[in-house]
């Protein structure tokens, strides 16, 4: 069997919009299929779950599409009976305005015309307030609906993993679902896994702009300072008899040298030189070490990482997030096990709502 997991990209309120066919059926701007090499890497427990997923988001987008039907309806018969209204309002006083225009007749009043016009008025007003109230029913309908929905956005996540996992060859996957956390309110629990998992966020972050080292930078620094002087190096031979022992020419040189035309036939060129760049690197090698400490001096230190430190850290959140995001889903089933429905995240890690590790 084949699953498509179809994620349709139209805004309908302000989330992501996403629905699960079966058997190779596509709608929408967007589709990812997964096929039979990416649903076996998947253990049985865990292909049911997605399997069942599919379906449930499949049944919601069905609801939305008829809660989008009966919307359309309720509209055209809001618009049908304004219009009706206004063509009855719109006629001058003294013409009955509960027959159809078409038919209406002008009849010689007494003092009761204004009166009788306010009455017949609201009578045409009623059935347009009630068919406005129905048109704001099916909205919100409509609404829940499209927010029921937009809860399974996470499911596309979860199939382009897979569906790298099979391209790229992952080894094989087997399930695993930790007991939920024992607690006595599960929604309350995920809140409080949901703000660590912030607070992870912000250690990312700051572990992504912490500066490097200060002796690192000096020691590359240096490093590509005496690499540029080495290439700038004067050199002199006792033997040389050319006139020009230095070379400085060559050293001070920076030109252009035609090169081949391209497809378009205009002239091309190539730099040759660095008009005496790595010389000067060369000649004045100290003074930049000392204005390279002075600017090195100033730099912020304050959580400093090398890059071993750095992956290291990220290491360590990755591992933390992934294990409080296993907690957060077994906490989500026993939460819909005793019939309370809990939004799963967009960017759910999937290897937690799929229930599995590598092996």
């Amino acid at each position: 069997m084949r699953v498509a997991i179809v994620v349709n990209w139209r805004n309908t309120s302000s989330a992501l919009a996403g629905r699960a066919r079966y058997r190779g059926r596509k709608i929408g701007a967007t589709d990812m299929e997964l096929d039979q090499k990416a649903l076996a890497l998947l253990p049985g427990p865990s292909r049911a779950k997605l399997e069942r997923l599919a379906a449930e988001r499949d049944a919601a987008h069905a609801a939305f599409r008829a809660a989008s039907d009966h919307e359309q309806e309720a509209r055209g018969d809001l618009a049908r009976l304004e219009a009706q209204m206004r063509d009855r309002l719109a006629l001058p006083a003294g013409v009955e305005l509960d027959q159809h225009p078409a038919a209406a007749v002008v009849a010689a009043r007494s003092g009761r015309a204004e009166r009788e016009r306010a009455e017949a008025e609201a009578r045409l007003i009623e059935p347009v307030e009630a068919a406005r109230r129905r048109h704001q029913a099916t909205l919100d309908a409509r609404e829940r609906a499209a927010q029921r929905w937009h809860q399974f956005a996470f499911l596309d996540g979860c199939a382009g993993w897979l569906q790298r996992a099979a391209t790229l060859g992952v080894g094989r996957l087997k399930h695993h679902a930790p007991p939920a956390p024992k607690t006595r309110d599960a929604v309350a629990e995920i809140a409080k896994l949901r703000a660590e998992l912030q607070a992870l966020e912000a250690q990312w972050a700051e572990a992504e702009a912490a500066p490097v080292p200060a002796q690192i930078l000096r020691q590359q620094a240096i490093a590509e300072i005496d690499a540029m002087a080495a290439a700038g190096a004067l050199t002199i031979s006792a033997g040389d008899r050319s006139g020009t022992p230095l070379g400085l020419a060559r050293k001070l040189q920076l030109g252009l040298v035609p090169t081949p035309a391209g497809p378009d036939g205009a002239p091309r060129f190539s730099i040759i030189g660095d008009g005496g760049a790595a010389l000067f690197t060369w000649t004045m090698r100290d003074a930049l070490v000392e204005r390279l400490d002075a600017l090195i001096a100033a730099l912020p230190q304050d959580g400093a990482l090398s890059d071993d430190e750095r992956d290291e850290r990220f290491r360590q959140i990755a591992a933390k997030r992934l294990d409080l995001e296993r907690a957060e889903e077994a906490l989500i089933c026993a939460a819909e096990a005793e019939g309370r429905i809990v939004q799963r995240r967009r960017d759910a890690d999937p290897r937690a709502v799929l229930e599995v590790a590598e092996v």
